[in-house]
């Protein structure tokens, strides 16, 4: 299999992964805020992807500069943006945030065009942009739309903002060691300790609340597979340009969209908007896949 090809398979499993754990985040919002629910997530996946290093450590691994950049990935990506992402689904439902996050590829093509030098094809940024334009549509309200304030769109964009600065400190990370479970690793311990340091100058009620309970097993399964999507998604920028991978990574609401109609009737409706602009997202990732193959 030829690397293009490797990170179309990578990139879309990161997209199945993000739609999955999307669905779990929301069904756990009864039991635990946004900042509870990436702090668990994290203490979950640190011990083991510490063991998995441990295990796979190579000599080459180790390089000083390779590890500031995943740490500096760590501050903007599993703290803040994780942090904006889960706020996001919380207020605004799977089926809409899913797609406004889908942004990331505008973000992260620019930064990748500005500092990483990458110069992608008209075909890949036809495909961004209509994985972009798909994401403006969702911000459209119909009257049969469960109540929510468009100012919530701030959440998913902030979100996307931050990931975005992350994949750059990432895929200039994995270019100097490429190994994921590596850069994950330390991306993940660095985002534990940022959220700490935050939470010192939280007020009671917004720090995180890590007392036991249902909190934990929802929490907790949706952490470990979003850190294999994030995995996935690492393994991804070995093999492909970050302007390729972060658009098929933004495919994840196609399958959110049907999840969440599947899975979420109760507290979701599939609107008209929400159909159009998966719609646009979809066809962008499609485009992109087809100019590789």
């Amino acid at each position: 299999m030829t690397d293009n090809l490797l990170s179309v398979f990578y990139a879309l499993t990161t997209a199945v992964g993000a739609a999955t754990f999307s669905l779990i985040v929301r069904r756990a919002q009864n039991h635990g805020s946004a900042f509870t629910g990436v702090v668990i997530g994290l203490i979950v996946n640190i011990p083991w992807l510490c063991l998995a290093t441990f295990i796979l450590w190579q000599d080459s691994w180790w390089n000083p500069k390779a590890f500031l950049l995943f740490a500096l990935s760590g501050l903007s990506g599993p703290s803040l943006g994780r942090l904006f992402m889960f706020r996001a689904i919380h207020q605004l439902g799977v089926s809409r945030a899913s797609p406004m996050l889908s942004m990331n590829p505008l973000f992260s093509a620019f930064f990748a065009f500005l500092f990483l030098g990458e110069r992608p094809g008209p075909y890949i940024w036809l495909g961004t942009l209509l994985v972009v334009v798909g994401g403006a549509t969702l911000s459209l309200k119909t009257k049969k739309d469960i109540e929510w304030r468009r100012i919530s769109l701030l959440l998913p964009i902030m979100s996307v903002l931050g990931f975005s600065v992350s994949n750059i400190f990432r895929k200039l990370g994995v270019d100097i060691v490429p190994s994921p479970i590596l850069g994950i690793t330390i991306t993940s311990i660095s985002g534990l300790f940022f959220l700490w340091f935050l939470s010192l100058f939280s007020s009671k009620e917004n720090k995180p609340d890590l007392s036991w309970g249902r909190s934990w097993w929802l929490y907790g399964m949706s952490g470990l597979i979003n850190t294999l999507a994030f995995l996935s998604h690492y393994a991804a920028l070995v093999y492909g340009d970050l302007t390729v991978v972060s658009p098929l990574s933004a495919t994840a609401p196609f399958f959110a969209l049907f999840m969440s109609w599947l899975l979420l009737r109760d507290v979701e409706r599939v609107t008209v908007p929400i159909l159009i602009g998966t719609v646009f997202i979809v066809s962008g990732g499609i485009l992109i896949v087809m100019k590789l193959i």
